[in-house]
C-alpha cells in the first residue's frame, strides 16, 4: 500500500492534492501547516487519512508546546482513519489520545524516528515491542541508513517480526537517506503495512522517498 505524505502549508492545498494523487492512502503532515483553523475540511478528502503532527524533537516541524500539539491531533482525528503518535511523546498526552482514538474507531500508529542512525537489530526489536505494549494498532519505525547494511538490518527485523505470531500487529518499517531508498520498494514486498512516497520530486517529507508515480511503476514491474 502506497501512502502519499503531503507537506503543504495550507489545508485547502492538502485537500486538493489528496484528492488528485494516485495513492492508496494519505498522510497529512499537520506540522507543516502555517495555521490550524479549518481542520474540518479534512473530511472532504476521499481517501483514508493518517493525521501526523510531528514535533521538532522527533525530526518534524512543530515547535510548540505538547499540549497544543495534542489539542490539534484531538481535533484532527475526528476526520481521519489513522493517527500517528510518537513513542517518546509525554505519556499523559499519549495515553489520553490513544484512549480517545480507540473510542471513535481511529487506528493508532505509534512511531519512532531516528534521523541520525540505525540501531542494532536487538534494539529495533525492543522499540517495536514497546510500541505494541503502548496499545498501538500499528507499530512504525524509521531510521537513517548510513549504508546498505543498515537497510538489511531493518528489513531482517521486519521479516522476523512478521513471522512472529506473538507480535500480533502490523509494522511499518523504512530506512531514510540515499541508501534507504531501496527500502521504500523492499518494505512493502517484505510485509510492511505501507510505504511512504512523495507527491513529487522536491516535496519529500523524509530523505530517500520516491514519488508515488515512481513507486507505483516499480512495484507494478515487480508484481
Amino acid at each position: 500500500m502506497i501512502c502519499a505524505s503531503i507537506i503543504e502549508s495550507g489545508i485547502g492545498s492538502m485537500v486538493n492534492i489528496a484528492n488528485s494523487i494516485d495513492s492508496d492512502i494519505i498522510e497529512l503532515r499537520l506540522d507543516c501547516l502555517s495555521e490550524f483553523s479549518g481542520l474540518e475540511k479534512l473530511k472532504d478528502i476521499r481517501k483514508e487519512k493518517i493525521v501526523t503532527c510531528m514535533p521538532s524533537w522527533e525530526g518534524g516541524n512543530f515547535g510548540g508546546q505538547e499540549g497544543e500539539r495534542f489539542e490539534i491531533l484531538n481535533k484532527a482525528i475526528g476526520f481521519a482513519e489513522f493517527v500517528t503518535i510518537e513513542l517518546r511523546a509525554k505519556k499523559k498526552y499519549r495515553d489520553e489520545l490513544i484512549k480517545r482514538a480507540k473510542e471513535i474507531g481511529v487506528k493508532v500508529i505509534i512511531a519512532y524516528h531516528d534521523f541520525d542512525s540505525t540501531p542494532e537489530r536487538k534494539e529495533i526489536m525492543k522499540i517495536l515491542n514497546r510500541e505494541r505494549d503502548s496499545r498501538a494498532d500499528i507499530a512504525k519505525v524509521a531510521f537513517m541508513a548510513n549504508d546498505y547494511k543498515d537497510v538489511l538490518n531493518l528489513m531482517q527485523v521486519l521479516v522476523d517480526k512478521n513471522l512472529d505470531e506473538k507480535f500480533g500487529i502490523p509494522i511499518i518499517a523504512l530506512s531514510m537517506g540515499k541508501p534507504g531508498r531501496i527500502s521504500r520498494v523492499l518494505a512493502p514486498l517484505l510485509g510492511s503495512y505501507l510505504t511512504f512516497a512523495s507527491v513529487e520530486r522536491g516535496r519529500e517529507s523524509a530523505e530517500g522517498q520516491l514519488t508515488v508515480n515512481e513507486l507505483r511503476k516499480i512495484l507494478k514491474i515487480l508484481g
